[in-house]
């Protein structure tokens, strides 16, 4: 029998960017364009001052300035969400709002430095997107969400006061700095990067990526445990990025010479897509939580142009993490979309159908690592057909909002 149905909470999704995707609701998306003519054509339907795209597929296609500068004012966001391309008359509209980003946009060094200070560019228009966004994701079977890189005040406060329960917000150190002290209680933890993305190339790695290139670490050791500390005396919580191995290396030997008592800093790695099993064990010895993303086991295969195929083999080793480094789906291994895509079917296939078994989740533990405890807030209705490799699924609300 190849056909299975469950009945499953609706999701968790622990890592998300709900300020800056509500922002972007508008923009044209380009996930589903495989070249640049239809990429262009997206961007040619947009309306306004400055046409805004999102979901850009670099190991498919790329932007030349040349063919964007004919769109007029158009910025356009990589898939990854850490690369982005801005016309030459966009540089002109925005210069003088935003000159550091105008200056420092076309260098990826900068870029992810400076990542909380390119979102709060999209995210300018604060929280009107908000409630659309929110609906859509109740829609796709998405109840509970986690903003992982909140910006502005303006985008904090409504979505603590009117999705108390619903939303959870996490900020980059520059900004929860900046924030009112009614948005800094909002905030839960803080938000720390030590490497870039895959999409990028900037994830950090101990080996070399196809064509050459190791990544980049965003910090000095120095640096890190200092803002490890800062975190501990800010929220007590930390989710870290660490991509890439030797990110993963660097955030591990950290906190093994910080010693901070568990009671004092709580670290949640976001991504961890390249650990190690020797990481994996050290984490584990560490008390350290993982929220992984299900989705991005498809980098495997989206990213053979750049990922040998021994790192392709080692991404998102859920089996590993579960049966050898003994990670608990639900207690400290959990799991979000990073909104690529969001949605409780995308989700599902990803898990259950990955390009590697070793990639696999059961549906117990994708419903212990990525649903809500209980049916009170709806249910998800699922057809799995493991033939075809397809999880079919009916959202069923149990308020709708």
């Amino acid at each position: 029998m190849s056909s299975l149905r469950a009945e499953l909470p609706l999701l968790h999704d622990r890592h998300t960017h709900v300020s800056f995707y509500a922002a972007l609701a508008g923009a044209a998306d380009l996930s589903g364009c495989g070249a640049l003519g239809a990429a262009l054509e997206k961007l040619e339907e947009q309306k306004g001052p400055l046409r805004l795209g999102r979901g850009w597929r670099n190991n498919l296609y790329e932007l030349p300035p040349a063919a964007l500068d004919r769109l007029g004012p158009a910025l356009v966001c990589n898939v990854s969400l850490h690369s982005f391309r801005m016309s030459a008359p966009a540089r002109e509209l925005l210069a003088r709002d935003f000159p550091d980003i105008v200056a420092g946009i076309d260098d990826q060094n900068w870029v992810e430095r400076h990542l909380p200070r390119v979102f709060s560019l999209f995210t300018v228009a604060g929280a009107y997107g908000i409630p659309a966004f929110m609906e859509r994701l109740s829609g796709l079977g998405v109840w509970v969400v986690e903003d992982m890189l909140v910006s502005p005040e303006e985008a904090a406060l409504p979505l603590a006061r009117d999705y108390a329960g619903r939303v959870k917000l996490w900020a980059a150190p520059e900004v929860y700095r900046r924030l009112g002290p009614e948005a800094k209680k909002a905030v839960g933890g803080i938000k720390l990067f030590t490497d870039g993305a895959l999409g990028a190339r900037t994830a950090a790695l101990n080996g070399r990526y196809s064509g050459g290139g190791k990544g980049m670490l965003l910090h000095s050791d120095a640096e890190l445990t200092a803002l490890l500390k800062e975190a501990a005396g800010l929220r007590g919580r930390a989710a870290v990025h660490a991509i890439g191995d030797a990110a993963l290396e660097q955030l591990l030997s950290a906190l093994e010479r910080l010693r901070v008592p568990r009671g004092e800093l709580a670290v949640r790695v976001e991504h961890a897509q390249l650990i190690t099993r020797a990481q994996a064990l050290r984490a584990k010895r560490l008390g350290l939580a993982l929220c992984m993303q299900p989705n991005f086991s498809f980098d495997s295969a989206d990213y053979a142009d750049r990922l040998p195929p021994e790192y392709r083999r080692a991404n998102n080793p859920f089996r590993m993490l579960l049966d050898e480094a003994g990670f608990v789906p639900g207690a400290d291994l959990v799991f979000g979309s990073d909104g690529m895509p969001h949605g409780a079917g995308p989700a599902l296939e990803a898990a259950l159908f990955p390009p590697y078994p070793g990639q696999r989740l059961t549906l117990e533990e994708f419903r212990a690592g990525y649903c809500l405890p209980d049916l009170s807030a709806g249910r998800l209705e699922v057809e799995i057909d493991e033939e075809k490799r397809t999880a079919a699924v009916e959202v069923r609300l149990a308020n709708a909002r």
